[in-house]
């Protein structure tokens, strides 16, 4: 983190203080982000700790989070979809084809803060100061006892959403050495020891609430879809065997969503109107060799789950959503700059985030992220500053080059394998099968002899 007053002022409060006496602010203040319109929208405007695993922007869990997921950097690649990018362009000029690929090589005057209280780290280096501060407060709950010991990890859920949060960062290093310290034996076992430490029992965890209820309370008024700028969230059937129009698509995960990728589970329900055309029309992508008709109005949502560790260090599916992406083909089904859908060709999609600050500090759990809000895509392989719509027109669009792709639902795609699924609890299964690698590597640098 680039300010050392804040890092030299919490450590100072952590050698005077008990982690579990450290005062409680009376109110949550989660970290500030640039509004929306602004040329920034949607990234931290600051490093600065703010309320998310504490009401106290000052309390050492929130220093933690910001080191692992904030982070002030030059991005590798910059969208010409940006609003600074585009200051002396008409939209009309823009929005032509291929709109969603423009870039250029990032430089030292695009540094910007990203991060937060968002999905995925930031992080992309780990310099001396920051590593040394880590290390000081990973140390502070890398037992279980230390763990037992701070009232802001005693609900289930927030520890679950830590310790994932802490797992998706050591994985990185782990296994990435673009990114991190894949070298770093003291580190990656420090991180190690707190994702142990923050283990629940394996029947403890899928007994946690899916968060369904809270989702649907916070959005069931926006139930008609409008543009990418208002929420929409239809009725999807989270719970049990679904009785709707949706039906559950099972399928072979591409590389970004299977578990030791994604560490999540993913879930894929489509709408093509009712049960029986859904069922009809994952059946016949699955039989027909090329691109398969798919209706106007036909939607597909995403759903998914963290994967947390047990105490045997076992990866356990929980139930716990972390993410929602719901995608339509609602037209106009051509190319313009005013064409009011994501693609702008006729694709809209709404993205719902578990906020962390929300979940553990009795606020609203789910966020909503519009279409024009930033962030870095990590994930996608490069750290590329872009916008939630350009980022997923790389892919969604109702225009495509690829034969097989039917109008941006990739999950129709042939060589997806799509069937309907005969179980809830299909992707669960395969998300833990797929975590293996993760958890022998896990116990590995726990237990590097074996012993």
């Amino acid at each position: 983190m680039t300010s050392d007053r804040v890092a030299v002022g919490v450590l100072a409060l952590l050698m005077s203080v008990p982690v579990a006496a450290l005062p409680t602010a009376p109110a949550p203040r989660p970290s500030p982000r640039f509004p929306v319109g602004h040329a920034l929208e949607g990234l931290p405007t600051s490093e600065t700790p703010g309320a998310v695993y504490s009401r106290d922007p000052a309390h050492p869990l929130n220093e933690l989070h910001t080191l692992l997921f904030t982070q002030d950097q030059v991005p590798e690649e910059i969208a010409a979809v940006l609003p600074a990018e585009r200051a002396d362009r008409r939209d009309v000029d823009f929005f032509v084809k291929g709109w969603q690929f423009g870039k250029r090589k990032g430089t030292t005057a695009d540094r910007v803060v990203f991060g937060g209280d968002v999905r995925v780290s930031a992080l992309t280096s780990v310099g001396a100061d920051r590593r040394k501060r880590l290390l000081e407060l990973l140390s502070t709950v890398s037992t279980a006892e230390q763990v037992a010991a701070m009232p802001e990890l005693k609900a289930p859920v927030t520890r679950i959403l830590f310790q994932w949060d802490v797992v998706s960062v050591w994985w990185r290093l782990e296994t990435s050495r673009k990114w991190g310290r894949g070298d770093d034996t003291e580190l990656l076992t420090a991180l190690a020891k707190t994702v142990r430490a923050l283990a629940l029992p394996r029947n403890e965890l899928t007994a946690l609430p899916a968060g369904t209820a809270e989702l649907t309370k916070q959005f069931a008024h926006h139930n008609k879809p409008k543009d990418g700028a208002t929420p929409y969230l239809p009725p999807l059937p989270f719970d049990g065997p679904p009785t709707s129009a949706w039906v559950e698509v099972d399928r072979k995960a591409g590389k970004l969503f299977r578990g030791d990728q994604a560490l999540r589970a993913s879930r894929i329900f489509l709408n093509a109107g009712d049960r029986a055309s859904s069922a009809g029309l994952v059946t016949t992508a699955a039989q027909q060799a090329g691109r398969v008709e798919v209706p106007d109005g036909t939607e597909v949502a995403l759903v998914l789950s963290l994967v947390a560790f047990d105490t045997d260090l076992k990866p356990v599916a929980t139930p716990v959503i972390d993410e929602v992406r719901v995608r339509r083909l609602s037209g106009p089904f051509k190319l313009t700059a005013d064409n009011p859908t994501s693609s702008k060709d006729g694709m809209d999609h709404w993205v719902y985030f578990r906020s962390r600050a929300g979940s553990a500090l009795g606020g609203e759990a789910f966020r909503f992220v519009p279409d024009t809000t930033q962030g870095l895509f990590l994930e996608y392989g490069s750290a590329k500053h872009t916008t939630f719509a350009a980022q997923c027109a790389l892919c969604h669009r109702t225009d495509t080059n690829t034969p097989s792709l039917p109008r941006g639902v990739s999950v129709l795609n042939p060589i997806n394998r799509p069937r309907v699924a005969d179980a809830a609890t299909n992707r669960f299964r395969v998300a833990e099968d797929e975590m293996r690698p993760v958890a022998d590597r896990l116990r590995d640098r726990l237990n590097p002899k074996g012993e």
